[in-house]
């Protein structure tokens, strides 16, 4: 059995997207700031695994995700 991370890379998160690396890194920024904003602390180039579960459910709603509110 796989361990559970918990953060989700750069890399991690295109894999699981099945997205390029480069618009995986559009999307750790966007959560990197999103979760700035509600005061939590922010690892550059990581994503909390439990906020990517509880956030984005699959690829459609990556390209939503990143088309709400302002663009990074």
């Amino acid at each position: 059995m796989r361990e559970r991370k918990m953060y989700l890379s750069v890399e991690d998160i295109a894999e699981l997207f099945g997205i390029s690396v480069s618009f995986a890194y559009r999307v750790v920024e966007r959560m990197n700031a999103d979760l700035a904003s509600k005061n939590y602390y922010v690892i550059l180039g990581r994503v909390p695994t439990r906020y990517v579960e509880d956030r984005i459910y699959g690829l459609e709603h990556v390209e939503q995700y990143l088309s709400e509110g302002k663009a990074v």
